[in-house]
């Protein structure tokens, strides 16, 4: 088409050609637009004749010769193929030509946009855990414990906080909570809301957060250091076992408040009870005396957690377990008699006989 004849076209016109090919020649499907240019190399092809003497002159011509529906967006190679050659290429030809591709471009305008997948998050914990305003450093690798769908995870770990707290840190996560994770929640939330009475002994909370998603727990701590490494290969020595016979006060005090609450720890070891610098000893958290049970007979009772706590200070002042059962002032001659007796009863088969671990603590600080 002359330059003058296309400038006759209005430049609405010209727009709604290009709208309605997508800026694409309808024959060879090539985007017309210049890269990297605002220009464009589109022409736009009459499909009936422009003009008398036109390559389809033998047509009838439309009343809207420039309308929108007359025209077709072409690439010049196009247009020219369809000028000389024009008995190869009647309006009809054109007409199904220009149809079917502005019909695809309707329709693909028209399909949803493909969804796209994106990468969830990894269950976990990361190297900070925020809870609420509060941010928290991960210290060390945490311990895991999977569901069996592998939907949940509980994360424990311990963490600092920026004004260098210690804490020891628990986090249930989970995608799509199941029986598994309302149990595991179920266990955090009353930890938390037995530690918010600040009991004598046990931690107090540090923070909390409770969303769909996830529960996560932090209580304070003396610092990461446990009873075990802190009284590994010094535990015979006369001034140790003085001093740990004091240091227990606040555990068996925790533990106490613990069986007065109905329930019991359960999970007494050397890494779950904490030291400070000057060697108190603190319950880390209340172990398992929220752990859901379908056999009452499998909970753990006070008399369970006497035992447990006299088999660690056994094995710390002798150096051995107490099975089978010798006086620890025999194996130990540092260690006093009433010491000794303390331990012997609250190692005792017989829950019965075992006492309650308030006097276990007196015995053993005397």
């Amino acid at each position: 088409m002359a330059k003058k004849e296309r400038q006759q076209i209005p430049a609405g016109v010209r727009r709604a050609l290009f709208d309605a090919a997508d800026r694409r020649c309808s024959m060879c499907l090539r985007n017309v637009d210049i890269d990297g240019s605002t220009a464009h190399i589109g022409e736009m092809g009459h499909i009936a004749p422009s003009s008398p003497g036109g390559p389809r002159a033998e047509m009838d011509r439309p009343a809207e010769i420039d309308g929108v529906a007359n025209l077709m967006l072409l690439c010049p190679a196009c247009h020219r193929t369809i000028d000389k050659a024009p008995a190869l290429w009647p309006g009809e030809t054109l007409l199904a030509i220009k149809a079917e591709h502005e019909g695809w471009v309707a329709v693909e305008r028209a399909r949803p946009a493909p969804v796209k997948e994106v990468a969830e998050d990894p269950l976990g914990l990361g190297e900070v855990v925020e809870i609420g305003e509060d941010l928290f450093r991960v210290a060390g690798a945490p311990v895991e414990e999977w569901s069996a769908d592998n939907a949940t995870v509980v994360s424990r770990t311990f963490a600092l906080g920026r004004d260098g707290r210690h804490v020891w840190l628990r986090r249930a996560e989970s995608r799509e909570p199941g029986p598994e994770t309302l149990r595991w929640r179920a266990e955090l939330a009353a930890e938390q809301d037995l530690l918010g009475e600040g009991l004598p002994g046990l931690p107090a909370v540090a923070a909390a957060a409770l969303t769909p998603a996830e529960l996560v727990l932090a209580v304070d701590v003396p610092s990461f250091t446990s009873m075990g490494d802190f009284y590994e290969g010094r535990g015979r020595a006369a001034e140790t076992v003085k001093v740990l016979g004091a240091a227990l006060e606040d555990v068996c005090a925790g533990l106490a408040a613990l069986h007065a609450k109905g329930v019991a720890h359960g999970d007494l070891t050397l890494g779950s009870i904490l030291t400070d610098r000057r060697g108190a000893l603190a319950l880390r958290d209340t172990g398992r005396a929220f752990a859901h049970s379908s056999d009452p007979s499998d909970r753990f009772a006070p008399a369970d957690d006497v035992r447990a706590l006299a088999e660690l200070v056994h094995l710390i002042v002798t150096g051995r377990s107490p099975v089978p059962m010798v006086s620890a002032s025999i194996l130990n001659p540092a260690v006093p008699e009433g010491f000794a007796r303390a331990l012997a009863r609250a190692l005792s088969e017989d829950p019965a006989e075992r006492g309650h671990i308030s006097e276990l603590g007196a015995q053993l600080r005397r």
